[in-house]
């Protein structure tokens, strides 16, 4: 081989391995992309009453215990009740004549449900480090939490109230730039339609006589013998026999005696 060509050929190996080498080092570069999402949708824990769940691309049907709902599915709870439970062990209690769009997050929209008319009781487990908040939507809020529990209503004016039990909720207004409080256990707020929301004032302000103790939760809650009656810092579920929920739910209607609350029948889905 021509000596000239020989200092040619090492050269060009020479930039090929270094372009090589800056390839594979770009590729080893941590992704500038966020986090991926949290799934979206959630299963079907129990029901009870007239409730239809309309999956995406099918009609109206009855569901089915431990039927997955994926997102788009629209609930729509005529006289009965649906409890929910998602991915990471939250619950979502569906009350009667209540509409709620199952939702995927996603970036620019981190809205796991989208409540459009009615009222829903939520238990959401406690999400640290980066894990994004739970956070719902209505026609009137943004709601996002970190793991606590609280109610959330939407009237047939599109207002929407929440009372929050326990943990720190932040509320936001729909259109309303940089408007929102911080809603601590024992207080509600309520927000219109493109409007900010209110200052947060106690629940029973709002809900005179309303009752959100934690015998009355377990029982709402109580699942296949699973309730959370002691909860702990970490709002861990505990197993309970099937009998001890029956005794909780005896319990908190023992305690409801003189004016009720408009929820005051309400039990648990069976």
């Amino acid at each position: 081989m021509d000596r000239t060509i020989r200092p040619r050929l090492a050269a060009t190996f020479l930039i090929l391995g270094w372009t090589l080498t800056a390839s594979a080092g770009q590729d080893q570069r941590p992704s500038s992309n966020p986090p991926s999402v949290p799934y979206g949708g959630a299963t079907v824990s129990d029901w009870n009453g007239k409730v239809l769940v309309q999956p995406p691309g099918s009609s109206l049907a009855v569901p089915t215990r431990q039927q997955a709902l994926p997102p788009g599915t629209l609930l729509d709870t005529g006289d009965g009740h649906l409890l929910l439970r998602l991915e990471d062990e939250s619950e979502v209690l569906v009350r009667p004549h209540t509409r709620l769009l199952l939702k995927q997050p996603g970036p620019g929209d981190w809205n796991v449900f989208e409540l459009l008319l009615g009222r829903i009781r939520t238990h959401v487990m406690k999400r640290t480090g980066g894990a994004p908040p739970f956070q719902l939507g209505t026609p009137s809020a943004v709601i996002a939490v970190r793991g606590t529990r609280f109610d959330v209503e939407v009237n047939p004016h599109k207002t929407t109230e929440v009372d929050v039990f326990e943990g720190l909720v932040e509320v936001a207004g729909v259109g309303v730039a940089g408007a929102s409080v911080l809603v601590r256990a024992g207080y509600s707020t309520r927000v219109g339609p493109g409007a900010a929301p209110e200052t947060p004032v106690p629940i029973q302000e709002i809900r005179p006589g309303f009752e959100a103790s934690d015998e009355r939760m377990a029982a709402e809650f109580a699942r296949e013998g699973v309730v959370d009656v002691n909860r702990g810092p970490e709002n861990e579920m505990v197993e309970r026999a099937d009998s001890q929920a029956e005794e909780l739910e005896e319990e908190a209607s023992e305690g409801r005696e003189g004016p009720q609350d408009p929820d005051h029948d309400e039990t648990k889905p069976h």
